[in-house]
């Protein structure tokens, strides 16, 4: 009878899971965003708009597995601090497909966001995520050819427009009645895809828990290139009880739908293993609970927590006191009470390392993020996927293995996983099982000595047949293990050490690859060194000359070729290489002119004499509307007045350096050209004197004379005006003057020249 009754419930599961369509991540967030009626082009202008230095310390190690990220248009600048060299996916959030046409509601933006500018800029692959959501959207949209087919024909336009790479399809809420449709359709969408944009990619998204068993594998699996796991949400905003978003294994004893479980259940589906990519959350959830008690039931709906939010800490709530660590499901915890009773269930740097580990221990392709930014501002995931997905990766030279349902609970039924450890430097490996039970003749591992299921057999155990202790012949060891569909067991668990030979530090380096820079720039030497501890440079005409950095920072003054040596030291152990490096260092450019201003009108040509030093490359701006790149430009004024010109100097390695000056055309009227003029000056131009002759007037005046800058450079009163001699001028310099007489009310200018 109870046999019957827990049919009845799950039953009862199944039926409200068919029916239920509970709001992912994606469609909660791209609600919330949308309501802000706010552009990307807004968010990228006022969002995540800090730049943080870690971005820019580009790895020197080439990424080996898929990282997918999907880019949300409200996530700003954000893009600025990705590491470009460890995201082989920018998928940008989104085109919201019209169900009853194939329409876009919206694109947010993608034909003109700078994300996607850099992303290609930087070679990362870009696609454009299309969304739609909601179990009667899809059954209005999947039956009908024409908006399917609309659809196609628009996301191949834009990703051809683009540049880019392809698509992700995240429809959710897919019923059962459409599981053919849909297969069909992404069918389509690949072939039409691949054959009008050639090497382009069409994935789609797959569920945490497939309740319904929607997508045919038979059907898709040759014409799709990525399945994304949507890995999170296990325990979701509006779960019941506290829990991990992505519990990498089982976490307690009743639901136990973890990211080990899934992977299996797809690829026992017949998803391929080389396509198949674990979508992974960089962010948690926080719920207000009945208690303190980790699990605990909840109160109300939890609410997100991004990685940059819980590493942020502004709260205070997620610190050591409040802290606790899950061994199970690998996830950290913060239990603390701001006024009522919270937890919050976020997987940390290290829990996403045991969420990497996992992905290169089961074989699959790689992982997806959701969502890039949510981490903006600290690089600790990032050097996790540098250290975990790149050919720099090392395996510890000890550790314990366990099996695929985690260190303390039972595997899963239909396992098959192959997986090999091969520690740096590895002699031999000792292999130490401290626990062994699986199902007797049906579950099994294999163990074999070396780098594949190639290599020698050491066994293979089922049941209770422990391994026990061994030690390998080698310095790899693979293990092979599968599962059958029917009894579990608590499985196995292992500790591991190897041994290895001293070996003699190899000292080596790479140089800059840029070695044309401005004068007091730094470069950056990579040490490639092996089996040291410290090391020592010499740097020939280098700054500083010395340096004990493991990656050391230098600057040269001049160009040449000089030589750098690095020893590279173990104990009492030390070996030396050196290499000559030939830099080009240019001088910061130095802008200065001079002109021949003031002119006068009409003729007003004012002519630029370029006086910058370090510099090849000009950019005038005359300051009436006109520009130059010429060296030595002249510009012809068509109004009098003053205009400030700016020579900006560039050499295209160094920052660029601008300069600036005043110059003035000045207007002839009421200067020497009056229709009413009531004096003679002469000679003009003179040598040491002029002569003022009154004409019709008599009497005396007053004189100033003034620099072409305005500065008053000679005043003399009580001058005669019939014929009087000004002398003593030989002090004035050559060039342009102005000459004010001034006889009771009569003022006049004149323009003067000094031979």
């Amino acid at each position: 009878m109870t046999k019957y009754f827990l049919l009845l419930v799950w039953m009862l599961i199944l039926i409200a899971a068919e029916g239920q369509e509970l709001n992912s991540i994606h469609k909660e967030q791209l609600d919330l965003y949308n309501a802000q009626n706010q552009t990307t082009e807004w968010y990228e202008q006022n969002v995540n708009t800090k730049k943080f230095y870690h971005a820019q310390e580009r790895t020197s190690c080439n990424l080996e597995k898929v990282v997918y990220g999907w880019h949300p248009y409200w996530v700003g600048s954000a893009y600025n601090n990705y590491d470009w060299d460890l995201l082989s996916h920018l998928s940008f959030f989104s085109y919201e497909v019209d169900e009853t046409n194939g329409e876009a509601l919206s694109t947010h933006g993608w034909s003109t966001s700078n994300a996607v500018d850099s992303a290609l800029a930087n070679g990362t692959k870009v696609t454009l995520c299309v969304t739609l959501f909601g179990g009667s959207d899809l059954a209005t949209f999947l039956p009908n050819a024409t908006a399917k087919q609309t659809l196609i024909d628009n996301l191949i336009q834009l990703v051809s427009d683009r540049g880019a790479h392809g698509v992700n399809i995240d429809f959710e809420g897919l019923p059962s009645s459409q599981k053919t449709n849909f297969a069909n359709f992404m069918v389509d969408l690949s072939d039409q895809m691949h054959t009008a944009i050639p090497g382009s990619e069409v994935s789609t998204v797959l569920y945490a828990v497939d309740w319904n068993d929607v997508f045919d594998f038979d059907i898709m699996a040759n014409a799709v290139d990525h399945f994304i796991v949507m890995g999170y949400a296990y325990y979701y905003q509006g779960s019941g009880n506290t829990g991990p978003c992505d519990p990498l294994y089982h976490y307690g004893s009743t639901y136990n739908y973890t990211l080990s479980k899934t992977t299996t259940y797809y690829l026992d589906r017949g998803c391929p293993k080389d396509k198949f990519v674990l979508g992974l959350p960089y962010y948690g959830y926080e719920w207000e609970t009945t208690s303190m008690t980790v699990p605990s039931s909840t109160v109300a709906n939890g609410v997100a927590r991004t990685f940059a939010y819980v590493k942020n800490n502004i709260s205070g709530n997620y610190s050591a006191g409040n802290y606790t660590w899950d061994e199970d499901s690998y996830t950290d915890i913060f239990a603390f009470n701001n006024g009522a009773n919270k937890q919050c269930f976020v997987a940390l740097e290290d829990a996403f390392e045991k969420r990497l580990d996992f992905v290169n221990q089961s074989g699959i392709a790689g992982i997806g993020i959701w969502a890039l930014g949510y981490d903006n501002g600290y690089s600790e995931l990032w050097d996790a996927l540098n250290d975990k997905f790149t050919d720099c990766k090392v395996d510890p030279c000890s550790g314990t293995i366990h099996d695929f349902g985690g260190p303390t609970k039972n595997y899963y039924n239909d396992e098959d996983y192959t997986w090999t450890l091969s520690p740096d430097g590895a002699t031999s490996i000792d292999v130490d099982f401290t626990m062994f039970d699986v199902e007797l003749n049906y579950d099994t591992l294999f163990i074999y000595d070396g780098t594949s299921t190639a290599d020698p057999l050491i066994g293979s155990y089922t049941g209770t047949n422990s391994p026990g202790t061994f030690t390998t012949s080698t310095g790899s060891i693979t293990f092979y293990w599968k599962s059958d569909g029917a009894t579990v067991a608590p499985g196995w668990l292992a500790d591991y050490s190897c041994s290895t030979t001293t070996t003699n530090p190899q000292p080596d380096f790479t140089q800059p690859t840029n070695t044309t820079f401005c004068q007091g720039e730094l470069i950056q030497f990579t040490n490639t060194s092996t089996a040291a501890t410290n090391y020592y440079w010499e740097f020939e005409n280098g700054t500083p000359a010395t340096s004990t950095d493991t990656d050391p920072e230098i600057t040269y003054m001049s160009s040449g070729t000089y030589d750098v040596t690095l020893y590279a030291i173990d104990g009492t152990d030390t070996n030396t290489t050196s290499q000559q490096i030939s830099v080009q260092v240019a001088a910061a450019p130095l802008s200065s002119f001079t002109s021949n201003s003031p002119v006068y009108m009409p003729n007003s040509a004012i002519y630029f004499s370029n006086g910058s030093a370090n510099s090849s490359v000009y950019q005038w701006s005359f300051g009436d509307g006109n520009i130059s790149s010429d060296a030595n430009p002249w510009n012809n004024y068509s109004s009098a007045g003053t205009y400030t010109v700016q020579l900006i100097s560039a050499n295209y390695i160094c920052p660029n350096d601008t300069s600036s000056m005043v110059v003035e055309v000045i207007n002839t009227v009421g200067l020497f050209e009056n229709e009413s003029q009531q004096f003679l000056v002469y000679p003009n131009p003179f040598n040491n004197e002029i002569i003022i002759d009154g004409l019709l007037l008599q009497g005396s005046a007053e004189v100033k004379i003034y620099s072409a800058e305005g500065k008053l450079v000679y005043q003399k009163s009580n001058v005669t005006i019939d014929s009087n001699e000004l002398t003593n001028l030989n002090f004035l310099s050559s060039g342009n003057y102005i000459i004010e007489i001034q006889q009771s009310d009569f003022i006049e200018k004149y323009r003067l020249v000094r031979n």
